[in-house]
């Protein structure tokens, strides 16, 4: 069980790592799941150093013990599953206002664009007709 409670928790801190390195975007996206990846094989480093078990190991060995049925795993499983939802719940207003933010920065890059293409399509108008003007003072 000391086993369960060590994995369960490392899931539950790498849930919170993910979340805050997504957050604070500081690779570009396609390279997240490769951190992803990365970090996983650290904390399972660490859980087999921590326990001498392997990380792959510990589910097979719950389902052949028949401890999915034992109160005290489902009390550690609870434990952690409320606390991933606490710490959800908590970053779901702050991750509303980010996204709230970073549509509202584009939708001004959206209208600076336009404003852009807009003044130049004017200047191109009016370069065609100072174009025309002067065409029509040479024929004249």
């Amino acid at each position: 069980m000391d086993s369960v409670r060590k994995l369960e928790a490392a899931k539950f801190e790498a849930q919170k790592k993910m979340y805050e390195f997504v957050r604070s975007q500081r690779v570009a996206p396609q390279m997240i799941n490769a951190v992803i990846k990365v970090e996983k094989l650290k904390a399972d480093d660490h859980f087999f150093n921590e326990t001498g078990i392997e990380e792959e190991d510990v589910e097979p060995s719950i389902k052949r013990l028949g401890l999915e049925e034992d109160e005290e795993f489902k009390a550690i499983i609870e434990e952690f599953k409320k606390q991933s939802d606490e710490f959800l719940a908590s970053k779901k207003d702050e991750t509303a206002a980010m996204m709230q933010k970073a549509r509202a920065a584009q939708y001004a890059m959206e209208m600076k664009r336009k404003a852009q293409l807009d003044a130049q399509a004017n200047a191109n108008a009016a370069g065609e007709e100072n174009k025309e003007e002067s065409k029509g003072a040479a024929a004249e």
